[in-house]
């Protein structure tokens, strides 16, 4: 019996060794290929985040070293790097384009591929406005530690795109740039309606009673003003002296002119609105010849100061007819009121000028350097005021 036993223990070892045997295949292809496919998404995440990253990077506003983030090719190319742990990309294309259509297609910038894999970056200045997009596309390749099925490395590519944030119209209350700043003077207040009682009195009559005079030792007796003898005699009442004494006279004041009452004005301030029917409203724009144009109709019935005039138009294809596509914004023309420049870029905030709105009608003309040929919607003129009671109703062309 125990020998038995024993044959039987042998012959289950050597089964189970059997067994192992032929599952050990299987078991290191499971492992392997959780290997594999942990590392090609890995890979797949690595290059989806350094994508994000670059571009998130590429779009921010601001400037570093004096270099736009949208131009600083290399600082992309290092944040793509730096989210990047293990993972070695070929390939990291950066491009641009003004974003799609409703069909999906993408509207390219003059003189700028955007297919992504392409590279374009670099980019000059007075290209990008707002609204306009930055593409980095970024690739890498997988390729299985060990070959046991011979296959092609398989190239992993991932793009992203964000939209670039160039300038932002300031729209509502502003700073009246167009003043100086307040000095230590105190400045003049208004004030409170009053009358003023004017009162001029003038000494009138002195008047002297009879009665103030009595004899020494006597009775008071009525003595006319010629019973007075001249200076420097004695008085004498029938041929007798008389000793006067003086008790002091009663002066009496009457008033010989009546008070006159003086009106003095005081300053009140006017109130200015510009909501509702005394509110500033504007037609749309205008385009003839090299000309963009905004009527403005100013109802307040005063004069406005300005704070800031802000525009955007086509710079870069808004003339088609000769190969020059680009607008230059070169005089600004508001009634008498005249700005002279040179400007080629998405947007401006119009620095130095702040004309005045006066009542009734009146235009405002944007003069280029050439026709403008093609809207491309991206046109706007925005007046924000400075005048008390009008700082939140700008003059939107889209509003």
């Amino acid at each position: 019996m125990k020998l038995f036993a024993n044959k039987k223990h042998t012959k289950n070892k050597a089964q189970a060794m059997v067994e192992f045997m032929l599952a050990l295949p299987l078991l290191l292809l499971l492992i392997y290929g959780t290997i594999e496919v942990g590392r090609l998404i890995f890979i797949f995440a690595s290059v989806a985040n350094a994508s994000r990253q670059a571009v998130r990077y590429g779009s921010a506003a601001g400037e570093i070293d004096d270099i736009a983030y949208y131009q600083n090719c290399e600082g992309i190319r290092e944040v793509a790097d730096q989210s990047a742990y293990i993972t070695d990309f070929e390939q990291v294309n950066i491009t641009y384009d003004r974003g799609v259509n409703s069909d999906g297609t993408q509207i390219p910038i003059t003189g700028i591929d955007p297919d992504p894999g392409v590279n374009t970056c670099p980019i000059e200045n007075d290209t990008i406005r707002n609204g306009d997009r930055i593409i980095v596309q970024i690739s890498a390749n997988y390729e299985p530690i060990i070959s046991i099925v011979p296959i092609d490395p398989l190239t992993i590519v991932s793009a992203s795109a964000r939209t670039f944030l160039i300038s932002i119209p300031i729209v509502g209350s502003s700073i009246p740039t167009g003043f100086a700043a307040e000095s230590s003077t105190p400045s003049k207040t208004a004030l409170p309606t009053s009358i003023t009682d004017t009162v001029t009195p003038t000494i009138g009559a002195l008047t002297l009673t009879a009665t103030n005079f009595v004899p020494n030792g006597g009775t008071p007796s009525n003595i006319t003003p010629t019973d007075f003898p001249p200076y420097g005699s004695t008085p004498i009442n029938n041929g007798t002296p008389v000793n006067w004494t003086a008790i002091p006279a009663t002066l009496t004041f009457i008033p010989l002119n009546t008070p006159t009452r003086t009106a003095v004005a005081s300053i009140t301030p006017t109130a200015i609105s510009c909501a509702g029917l005394t509110g500033v409203s504007h037609e749309g724009l205008v385009f003839k010849d090299n000309i963009m144009e905004m009527t403005i109709n100013n109802n307040s019935g005063h004069t406005l100061s300005t704070a800031q005039i802000y525009v955007e138009w086509n710079h870069d294809r808004g003339h088609t007819s000769d190969p020059d596509n680009g607008l230059r914004l070169r005089q600004i023309l508001f009634a008498t009121q005249k700005w002279d420049g040179d400007l080629q870029t998405p947007s401006a905030y119009i620095q130095g000028f702040y004309p005045r709105v006066e009542p009734g009608t009146s235009t405002i003309q944007f003069i280029f350097n050439q026709n403008y040929e093609l809207q491309d919607g991206t046109e706007r003129i925005i007046i924000n005021l400075s005048t008390p009671g009008c700082t939140g109703y700008p003059v939107d062309s889209r509003n």
